[in-house]
């Protein structure tokens, strides 16, 4: 009785890079421990280890188990059951235990298969010096799994693997070797439907008319080759690529830039013929105004700082050394690509002036009031360039001592808006004609300002 239970025993095979060694004796190095279990007696037991009939492992314990670390190689075993005193009471026979190395059974497909749905026949070329007996060949998409069987021919391999239900997609076939360890080439198998692709889901139904936009198409019997179509009675949405995984998953990038709004059927397309279509799927919305107008804001207070060079008729010249200039902007609000761009300033300018002549030299007030239109296209970034033209009137202390007391003038101005936030700098000049009478008044000014967007 006490013998038949000694034969009941349990090999289990671990990996672990590890090695035996006796006396400073290296017996070599193996790629897994090893296990002996038994079932348990109320007893101690005495287990012994031999290779070519020398005993190298020879030790007495209680438990029912015993960890060992070996090099590859064949061995023998046998357990002794021993009373309290340490004597035998029986004494299993030598039993063969055989220990491999492990290793990873790398192999390379000849030539992947294409095969079209309900195929029978799925045979494998496989070329590898790493397989051996207990090797297993597996076909699978990440959740079925397929066994084959195997037949040798010098280096090459001949895989049969029998799966007459096999769905469509991409599948990889995995070698594992008895040690465990196991070598995977991925898309050695790819099934191309015979019907017509199945929609299960899409992630985005409404989009914006902007931008290259992603969209993820859920579902069965998606070809590698698949096309993908948006249409309406308004007309095709842009498809930049098309890229289907596993037969049940395709990534769809549109681009939707000045796509016109409205609602899209998809159309989905296999190489052999077969289609399907989903009406109404996705839906193109109108512009999002809103959000332009909170990029072009409807009202900007500025205020700056603005030297200004007035030439005076006989080639004197007035320049404003301190000058300030104050503007108030109101943004038109339209909707239109253009239209939205344009606006109305209304500035404010004052300072001292005098002529530049060091023995004639003398402060004066100078001020003046102009209301300009301007465009400012709505560009993306935080810089856009201003054109301004306006008309407006010039009081100066100076001219008021030679009769002249207002000068009208005509504005253009360029410049650059440089946007953070709400916050805004101009940067800019202002090329001006004015004209009191007969005479012309030339003028240039610099536009610094800091200002506000509400």
């Amino acid at each position: 009785m006490v013998i038949r239970r000694i034969l009941l025993l349990i090999f289990l095979l671990t990996s672990a890079a590890l090695s035996f060694a006796q006396e400073s004796t290296r017996l070599g190095s193996t790629d897994g421990s090893i296990t002996i279990k038994w079932e348990s007696l109320d007893a101690s037991y005495r287990i012994q280890i031999r290779r070519d009939n020398q005993i190298f492992i020879d030790t007495e314990q209680t438990g029912n188990e015993l960890k060992l670390n070996l090099a590859p190689g064949l061995y023998e075993y046998r357990i002794h059951v021993l009373n309290p005193f340490s004597k035998d009471i029986s004494v299993s026979e030598w039993q063969p235990l055989n220990v491999e190395s492990s290793r990873i059974p790398y192999f390379r497909v000849q030539n992947p298969l294409i095969i079209r749905e309900g195929d029978s026949s799925i045979d494998f070329t496989v070329e590898s010096t790493l397989i051996r007996e207990g090797t297993t060949f597996t076909l699978t998409d990440g959740e079925s799994r397929f066994p084959g069987e195997w037949h040798q021919n010098g280096n090459l391999y001949s895989v049969d693997i029998p799966a007459p239900d096999i769905a469509p997609g991409s599948w990889d076939l995995v070698a594992a070797d008895p040690s465990g360890k196991t070598f995977t080439h991925p898309q050695a198998l790819t099934v191309r439907p015979t019907r017509s692709p199945e929609v299960n889901e899409m992630n985005i139904r409404e989009l914006p008319p902007e931008g290259l936009v992603p969209i993820t198409i859920e579902g069965l019997a998606f070809d590698p080759e698949m096309s993908v179509r948006f249409e309406s009675s308004e007309g095709k949405l842009q498809v930049v690529t098309v890229e289907v995984t596993e037969g049940n998953k395709a990534l769809v990038y549109l681009d939707l830039n000045d796509a016109k709004p409205g609602q899209y059927d998809l159309i989905l397309s296999n190489p052999s013929g077969e289609e399907t279509q989903i009406e109404k799927s996705l839906t193109i919305t109108d512009p999002v105004v809103e959000e332009i107008i909170l990029k072009q804001p409807r009202f900007e207070f500025q205020i700056g700082y603005a030297p200004t060079v007035i030439f005076a008729p006989g080639g004197e010249s007035l320049p404003v050394f301190l000058g300030f200039e104050f503007a108030s902007l109101f943004q038109s609000g339209w909707t239109k690509p253009f239209f939205r761009g344009l606006g109305v300033e209304f500035r404010a300018f004052g300072g001292m002036s005098g002529p530049a002549d060091p023995d004639n030299f003398t402060f004066h007030g100078i001020g003046s009031l102009d209301i300009s239109g301007y465009y400012r296209p709505l560009v993306k970034g935080k810089v856009a360039p201003v054109f301004l033209m306006g008309i407006g009137n010039i009081w100066s202390g100076y001219a008021k001592q030679h009769g002249i007391h207002n000068i009208l003038f005509i504005r253009t101005g360029i410049g650059m808006d440089i946007v953070n936030e709400r916050r805004l700098t101009r940067i800019g000049l202002n090329f001006s004609f004015g004209a009191a009478g007969e005479d012309l008044f030339p003028m240039v000014s610099l536009m610094y300002r800091r200002g506000r967007r509400y």
